[in-house]
């Protein structure tokens, strides 16, 4: 599958789950669960988050890259799997009673053993949801996210209208990981073969922990803002914490659509066939920045306004801590692929030893700032963000090879976009107003100048825009034609 039709599959499939995921959650939220149920399943799925990261052990990555692929290899990777995913669900249910103990809530045993034991599925998705993505056939994968989307939400929303509280939620993640396992069998390109071997395991395990550690130490420092909170300030603000971190999640998920895995594999496919990474990893990152900031920054912008329409009036803190959480997001998009182009390009080393500079970074900042409250405790994320940036950028020249005066020139041209989008909202909506006419014609104006500037400047994603659009016409003519 070409990249682009690839990237037209997986962006499609990501929208279709992010539109019904949000709908469930904003239903959830206004209607069923208190914050504090939320903040209770974030607290027990953080802690078992850190561990869940181990789930794949690097094989979704080794099975995309590798050269070469044979049935006994494929076998291994089952067989590390199976073993991976059952110490996963011993260690995440040894946790729970201390879990509960710890912080003074009972549901967090069941909660934790639900999770715990969605991971015994692993063996059946990982191998085939790998293959697919190394065949770049993302319409497949689509249809297995949209299937497992669809069994959280309906267990969710039942189990919580019959009074289940947040163990509805753990439930919802179990019946997702049962719709992944069945559907990655049923579409996969090779079922599950349970024969066991280690035969060739070595090379396999040897990139599989270096990957772990990476996966580990990147879920502390992903999931460690739930736990930390939740020590210090309580679930009801986890809660709140979970809705602005969702939303931001949500957003990125609206307009990446998935593109990630899209071009970790076309990247391999580059670095397999020895071609340079510097003008198309610039050209990615300008089409990140010139849809990312822009959105990022009217979020940040309208958020008390946004969270009261969308949740409520009782989620209305949630727009404190939505405020810095959206704006360090600006400078996470600014390197896109920061894991993934080391990991193909054999620097896994280096990317481990930045990034456990970077995860006690986000912990000592998180730490620091969680004292003063909920909103300082998500400026802190912001704080991070320029850490992590200054971590990170030096080794992605040095690895990508592309010159510092071009990203800044890249990134000069996708602020220029972005303040062309912001400044018509920034100028004429007022304060608290979403609905209304004067919004509408905003929004109008700032998209018209946003693709001007786009197009005067030469941005990479104005070229993207005239070749979908070219795209389209071209098969419109041939439906007519036909």
């Amino acid at each position: 599958m070409a990249v682009r039709k690839a990237a037209l599959w997986s962006v499609s499939g990501q929208w279709l789950v992010f539109a019904f995921n949000f709908a469930v959650s904003v239903y959830l939220a206004r209607y069923l669960l208190p914050p504090s149920a939320f903040g209770t399943f974030s607290v027990g799925f953080a802690a078992a988050g850190v561990i869940s990261n181990l789930q794949d052990f690097g094989l979704n990555r080794y099975v995309v890259q590798s050269a070469e692929l044979s049935d006994r290899m494929l076998d291994t990777c089952t067989t590390i799997t199976l073993c991976v995913g059952i110490a996963i669900a011993a260690t995440i249910a040894g946790l729970s009673l201390p879990m509960a103990w710890y912080y003074t809530n009972p549901q967090l045993v069941p909660i934790m053993l639900l999770i715990a034991a969605a991971f015994l599925l692993l063996p059946f998705n990982t191998v085939p949801i790998a293959l697919l993505q190394r065949a770049v056939d993302f319409r497949t994968l689509a249809f297995i996210n949209m299937a497992a989307a669809a069994a959280n939400a309906t267990v969710s929303v039942l189990f919580s209208l019959w009074g289940y509280g947040p163990i509805a939620l753990a439930l919802g993640f179990f019946a997702q990981q049962v719709a992944r396992a069945t559907m990655a069998q049923m579409l996969g390109p090779r079922r599950v073969r349970l024969r066991f071997s280690f035969a060739g395991a070595r090379p396999i395990v040897s990139f599989g922990s270096g990957t772990t550690v990476l996966a580990v130490s990147g879920a502390i420092g992903t999931r460690s803002p739930d736990l930390i909170i939740g020590n210090v300030l309580g679930m009801h603000a986890v809660g709140l914490f979970g809705r602005a971190a969702g939303m931001v999640d949500g957003l990125r998920t609206l307009l990446d659509g998935g593109l990630a895995s899209v071009f970790f594999s076309h990247f391999a496919q580059l670095v397999r066939a020895k071609r340079t990474l510097d003008q198309p990893y610039l050209d990615l990152v300008g089409c990140y920045t010139s849809v990312l900031w822009p959105a990022m920054l009217l979020l940040s912008l309208l958020s008390t306004p946004i969270v009261t329409l969308i949740y409520g009036e009782g989620w209305g803190e949630a727009a404190q801590a939505l405020r810095w959480v959206a704006l360090s997001e600006l400078l996470f998009f600014a390197l896109p692929l920061h894991t993934e182009v080391p990991l193909i390009s054999g620097h896994l080393r280096e990317l481990l030893i930045r990034n456990l500079i970077d995860t006690a970074a986000a912990l000592i900042c998180l730490a620091c700032l969680v004292r003063f409250g909920l909103e300082a405790a998500a400026a802190a994320r912001l704080v991070y963000a320029v850490i992590w940036y200054t971590i990170y950028i030096g080794m992605m020249r040095r690895i990508v090879g592309f010159a510092g005066r071009a990203l800044a020139l890249m990134y000069a041209r996708s602020a220029a976009s972005t303040l062309a989008a912001c400044l018509p909202v920034i100028l004429l909506v007022r304060d608290g107003e979403l609905l209304s006419i004067r919004t509408l014609l905003a929004s109008a104006l700032g998209i018209g100048l946003w693709v001007v500037v786009l197009a005067v400047s030469h941005h990479p994603t104005w070229r993207e825009i005239r070749r979908a659009l070219g795209d389209l016409r071209l098969s419109l003519a041939r439906q007519a034609r036909a």
